[in-house]
């Protein structure tokens, strides 16, 4: 199975002649003029990783231009209101082949759910369900024997990420528990 990337959501249907409104899911939303074919997936939202993902068709790019912080995407085949209201929903993706190289040290959110986490202590935390998006930084979901963990994304905290291996280890600061809390007895 081919592995994918989401790069937006279809929020609506824009006008009557078959333009979408996309939220992009993306660092970089430039890249949607680049585009010639995109994949339409059937997707929640959150970070599925990329093999999850079932495409439900593919199609050509016929135009894209910007409304504030949305995409305005006009896909081939799709002219009319009501074609445009059945695509409400899915995920716009790309092959994973297609997606932008990151610097050393940076990670696509599909490339960390699922890693095991542990601290550097050796102790097993779990496995990141989510990394959830901040003003501040990112913040991992680590869900594991002892319920969910949130994990502040810092340097001073996730000490390593590898990908082979699938881990993260972390050095966790005093309180982040719920245990070592300020209340705690």
């Amino acid at each position: 199975m081919e592995r994918y990337l989401i790069i937006g959501h279809i929020t609506r249907p824009h006008g009557v002649h078959g333009e979408v409104k996309v939220r992009p899911e993306t660092d970089f939303p430039d890249r949607f003029t680049e585009l010639a074919r995109i994949l339409l997936v059937r997707a929640g939202e959150g970070a599925e990783p990329p093999a999850a993902l079932e495409p439900v068709r593919s199609a050509a790019v016929e135009s894209v231009r910007r409304q504030g912080e949305l995409i305005l995407l006009k896909l081939g085949g799709i002219d009319d209101l009501t074609a445009a209201r059945g695509l409400q929903g899915l995920a716009v993706a790309v092959p994973w082949a297609e997606r932008v190289p990151l610097p050393a040290g940076t990670y696509y959110v599909a490339q960390l759910v699922g890693l095991s986490v542990r601290t550097i202590a050796g102790e097993v935390l779990g496995r990141i369900a989510e990394v959830v998006r901040t003003p501040a930084n990112d913040v991992y979901r680590v869900s594991g024997q002892g319920g969910d963990l949130l994990i502040p994304a810092t340097r001073e905290v996730v000490r390593d990420i590898d990908l082979e291996v699938g881990e993260v280890v972390v050095d966790l600061p005093a309180g982040l528990r719920a245990e070592e809390g300020p209340h705690a007895d």
